[in-house]
């Protein structure tokens, strides 16, 4: 085969360039310290760098999250530390009010310093953060959370959600708390409220009631649903009472027995089923007729009753699912009808709803949800206008301690000052130690979610260094191997060059 002397120079220029080529494309990869200069060098790699740089990108944003979540939830830590501490001395001074033996001036000192550490604790509540977001306001963050309303009562204004941030790939985490959940929604030991009925001669009254052991409390409403008692005293032992489930009639077993002690001028404690409450003066001297009554009962199972039949002498709701499901949870009529010796039916509007009574009366029905005792047949169509009343299961601790104050400002040097004072600091006592607990699992679930914080910011520190060993792998230059490639390289081009002079100058003219 003849080689034409353009294709030998042809030839020898091609070797010289892709030799050049290759070394320049080393000398680069040495330059820039990476062995994949283009996605065409190879593709696979190149789709797996992109993949590492979009989670090293979603690493550094988790990274900023959890910086912002860490100083989110140390602050707020910090704040449920001063309103803690806040709430310590309040109780403090709560127990000081409890002193019998002070004054009105006294007390109202008192009063002044519950003021001051009222604002303090509103100040705290309404903390905001380094990005002027209300702390405790849920979702609404640009809304200061609690306000006073004109009768110096507060009220939330917040919203019941929680703001949280992502900090690893299905991990987000909570960096706020709502302050109804920390603040409001604390169990209200004042939940029960009292009603008398007295007979002549009885100086006979009942104090506040409370509920102080809310676990016994619990066990006491599995065997009395409704959580009404009543406590009736003996007309031939005057100070002899029982407690029997309310509504109560001749067939009811006490549930309680107690007798007063001899000195009026001091209340008698009666503490029984996880509930507490004062009797304060003497019953009627015996016998008598009818001893004294007091009923104690939930305020949200109270039922208000209008009518001018005196038939109807007692009512609760028993089952309070029953009762909002039959009334749609407003107001009802009970209306009496077909009465006919000893029995009548009762229709509730609006359900419809009819149940006929018969028997001897006194009677205690259930019908409805509701628990009632009737003491005579009704008139036929007589009729009984019926309404529930507002539930006080939860109360804010702020409400708790400006009821305490009015009551400490107002309470006259007075036996019945005294009683008020006693029955409200025994009230706020329990409703502060309710409220401190609440603060301290707030702050016992912010210290899991710094932990969580913790343990997140190590796993992602480890997936950071994962990742870029991977990449290191896939793309960054092997030095020693690229400089042995580059030295030889440069010999193979530099032999290139010098055989390409030699074969170039050959030709047959200097052969002849």
């Amino acid at each position: 085969m003849r080689i034409s002397s353009l294709q030998a120079y042809n030839s020898g220029v091609s070797g010289i360039q892709r030799t050049y080529s290759n070394a320049a494309r080393t000398q680069e990869e040495i330059s820039n310290g990476k062995k994949i200069l283009t996605p065409a060098d190879d593709p696979v790699a190149a789709v797996r760098l992109l993949q590492l740089d979009q989670e090293q990108a979603a690493l550094k944003q988790y990274s900023d999250n959890l910086t912002a979540a860490k100083n989110s939830l140390t602050q707020e830590e910090s704040v449920l530390d001063s309103i803690g501490n806040v709430v310590d001395r309040v109780r403090e001074l709560t127990v000081q009010a409890g002193n019998g033996a002070l004054s009105k001036t006294d007390r109202q000192a008192i009063a002044s310093e519950l003021k001051e550490r009222e604002e303090e604790l509103l100040g705290l509540m309404n903390t905001k953060n380094a990005r002027g977001e209300y702390l405790f306001g849920g979702f609404q963050g640009k809304t200061q959370p609690y306000v006073r309303n004109t009768d110096g009562s507060y009220a939330y204004v917040g919203d019941e959600g929680q703001r949280s941030v992502q900090i690893a790939g299905s991990t987000k985490i909570a960096i706020t708390d709502n302050g109804k959940n920390i603040f409001d929604n604390v169990s209200n030991a004042a939940r029960l409220q009292t009603s008398s009925q007295s007979v002549s001669g009885s100086t006979l009254s009942i104090g506040k009631a409370i509920v102080t052991d809310e676990v016994s409390y619990g066990t006491f409403l599995q065997n009395n649903p409704s959580g009404a008692v009543e406590i009736v005293f003996d007309t031939a032992e005057q100070d002899v009472f029982r407690v029997y489930a309310y509504p109560s009639d001749a067939s009811s077993t006490p549930i309680y027995e107690g007798r007063m002690d001899e000195d009026p001028q001091g209340g008698d404690q009666v503490v029984f089923g996880g509930m507490s409450f004062y009797l304060d003066g003497q019953a009627a001297a015996t016998p008598k007729a009818v001893g004294e009554r007091f009923t104690v009962m939930p305020t949200r199972q109270a039922v208000n009753v209008q009518s001018s039949s005196t038939a109807l002498d007692g009512i609760v709701v028993e089952d309070l699912g029953a009762w909002q499901s039959a009334t749609g949870g407003a107001a009802a009529a009970l209306s009496v009808s077909n009465v006919t010796g000893n029995s009548f039916d009762m229709t509730l509007s609006p359900s419809g709803e009819v149940q006929t009574v018969s028997g001897s009366f006194p009677q205690v029905v259930s019908a409805f949800g509701l628990k009632m005792r009737f003491d005579a047949v009704p008139a036929d169509g007589a009729s009984y206008d019926l309404s529930g009343q507002a539930s006080t299961e939860k109360q804010s601790i702020l409400t708790s301690i400006a009821s305490l104050r009015k009551v400490l400002e107002d309470a006259p040097d007075a036996p019945q000052g005294n009683i008020a004072v006693r029955d409200s600091v025994a009230s706020a006592l329990t409703n502060l130690a309710s409220g401190q607990d609440s603060i301290l699992k707030a702050r016992g679930q912010i210290g899991g979610r710094l932990n969580v914080i913790e343990a997140t910011e190590t796993s992602n520190e480890d997936l950071g260094l994962i990742n870029k060993t991977v990449r290191s792998g896939l793309e960054d230059l092997d030095y020693a191997e690229a400089l042995s490639r580059l030295s030889l390289q440069s010999v193979v081009l530099e032999a290139a060059q010098q055989s390409y002079v030699k074969i170039s100058s050959l030709s047959l003219f200097s052969k002849m």
